[in-house]
């Protein structure tokens, strides 16, 4: 039997394990799985993943392919999902079936009689694809030995109608498809399977809100535009951070499995080996609790989408004659290693990240604006800067009571509300150190006053301007709610000015602790440089010089 433990960790008959797989399409058919049904290729396949360390595979039902018509379904296709799974435990291999293919290597797999409408907001295909659900779960739960966890489906976050339906529709059909599957399999243990735009974006698919899953997944690639930030390509330590953090995000609101990840580009055995090196140790510190590669091999298909994707058909683990690619040796190297490693203990001396109460915002009217996408791209910059410097970096969730055991915390950019302000004036008070990035202009009250110690008395345009500290002249353009805040200190002290006179850095005791403010938004700023790296690296020494500053207040 397959759980999680007190810490997040799968067990299987009591003893912790990792899983470390796999994503599974047959390379000679790709999508069609189903349909073409290639069983012999299928078997050599699972065979191959024991030989390389591997003990787990995720594949994926196709909607269509066993529904073909509402509430009609091909028992051709519930026998072969029973073969599959029976395979699977022939070789003690853990089986992760996704349920609800919807978007896959850039294409949309709903049955025809589904397309033209919402399946997450329409009742009648919200409930259809409960039933669905429970049905193809009734042929997993025979095998329920080898089953890893049920997924609902893959990437559903990236769908145009998880977008356009409203969040509450996202809720009440995790909540009905969870149920099927828990009608047919109580004990299953289960997760949506979507990406990292539960980070830099509001689709509907909310970390603290997606009811009847056990653990959250994560997916990633090192690709630019994919991302709130560019980078310098596989080598940029800014590239390798990116996973790791969104992994961690994650973690603060339950376990994560590291469900999909790779490197696209599968020809680098320098770059790649780069990546993995770094990542995958980083994502592990980061509280993933597994670790699945896309995918076992290149798929040579001529069906869509490999012909209008083509790198989607270059992403295997292995190539035609089951060798690894090089520089993929570190996946199985790690793969190997991370069995006997004790799960991550929490750094005594990280610095705190800020995640607001209020992230999502669409549909909440508490929300003061902030937009994951800004948010993100701060914590991105000031998570690299901070790890750069050596420091170790942990979540702070805004919703929660702020830890006492944190000495600094830092605030990125994102919007706070008043309830949030005097949350952390108490906690500065106790003798911690806070360093604040823009703060919102518009949510600017009394609380605020009170934790900065200065007043606004001036909105101006954001106009560009320069100011100099820790022995540097910066340039910075960007500003919360693209206004300049102009400020009087009351109990703050001035300790940089732009050129033009105006405070930029201010700082105040308050209690046994400190505040920092910085007005412009600074990390916008060098997320904007993000994929020049001499640019944005010479950052590191405004970072620098921040946390000298925190250290100093905190000794006083």
């Amino acid at each position: 039997m397959i759980q999680l433990d007190p810490q997040g960790y799968f067990t299987r008959n009591g003893q912790r394990f990792v899983p470390v797989g796999v994503n599974y399409w047959p390379a000679s058919v790709g999508v069609e799985l189903w349909q073409r049904w290639p069983a012999d290729e299928i078997r050599r396949d699972l065979d191959l993943l024991p030989k390389l360390g591997l003990n787990c595979i995720r594949f994926f039902l196709r909607w269509q392919d066993f529904e073909p018509a509402a509430g009609h379904y091909d028992p051709l296709m519930f026998e072969r999902l029973d073969k599959f799974l029976g395979w699977c435990g022939e070789r003690n291999i853990l089986a992760h079936p996704s349920l609800f293919v919807g978007w896959m290597s850039g294409a949309v797999y709903w049955p025809r009689w589904v397309q033209g409408h919402n399946v997450f907001a329409e009742p009648e295909l919200r409930a259809r694809s409960a039933a669905f659900a429970e049905n193809a779960t009734k042929i997993i739960h025979r095998h329920a030995e080898h089953i890893l966890a049920v997924d609902q489906g893959n990437e559903l976050c990236c769908l145009a109608e998880s977008r356009a339906a409203s969040p509450r529709d996202i809720h009440d059909w995790c909540q009905s498809v969870n149920t099927g599957i828990r009608a047919a399999s109580p004990s299953a243990l289960i997760v949506s399977g979507n990406e990292h735009n539960q980070v830099i974006a509001d689709t509907g698919w909310r970390f603290g809100d997606q009811p009847g899953c056990d653990f959250y997944s994560m997916h990633g690639y090192p690709v630019p535009t994919w991302h709130a930030l560019g980078f310098a390509g596989l080598t940029d330590p800014l590239c390798q951070s990116l996973l790791p953090l969104y992994t961690k995000i994650a973690r603060m609101f339950g376990p994560v499995l590291l469900q999909e990840f790779g490197t696209i580009v599968t020809f680098g055995a320098r770059q790649q080996a780069a990546y993995l090196r770094a990542l995958l140790p980083a994502s592990w510190q980061a509280g993933a609790n597994g670790f699945l590669w896309w995918c076992l091999r290149d798929i040579s298909s001529t069906n869509q989408p490999y012909t209008k994707n083509a790198f989607e058909s270059t992403l295997g683990l292995v190539d035609a004659n089951d060798k690894v690619k090089p520089g993929l040796e570190s996946f199985l190297e790690f793969a190997k290693a991370v069995q006997a490693w004790p799960a991550p203990a929490p750094a005594a001396t990280a610095i705190g990240l800020y995640y607001p109460k209020h992230y999502y915002p669409r549909d909440n009217p508490n929300s003061p604006g902030n937009q994951p996408r800004t948010v993100a791209r701060g914590f991105c910059v000031a998570n690299y800067m901070l790890q750069q410097l050596g420091h170790a970096t942990r979540i702070v969730r805004g919703d929660q009571p702020l830890p006492a055991d944190l000495p600094t915390l830092i605030i990125a950019g994102a919007r706070l509300d008043a309830a949030e302000a005097q949350a952390l004036n108490h906690w500065v008070r106790a003798g911690n150190t806070l360093v604040w990035h823009a703060p919102d202009p518009f949510s600017w009250g009394l609380e605020y006053n009170e934790l900065i110690g200065a007043k606004p008395v001036d909105y101006r345009s954001a106009q560009p301007i320069e100011f100099r500290a820790f022995g540097q002249m910066w340039p910075c353009a960007n500003f919360a709610q693209a206004i300049r805040i102009e400020v009087e200190p009351d109990t703050a002290t001035v300790l940089a000015r732009a050129t033009d006179g105006l405070p930029v850095l201010i700082q105040r005791r308050i209690g046994a602790g400190t505040v920092i403010t910085v007005l412009p938004q600074v990390d916008e700023t060098i997320a904007d440089l993000a994929g020049d790296r001499p640019a944005r690296d010479r950052w590191l020494a405004y970072y620098r010089g921040l946390l000298d500053l925190a250290d100093t207040a905190a000794i006083r």
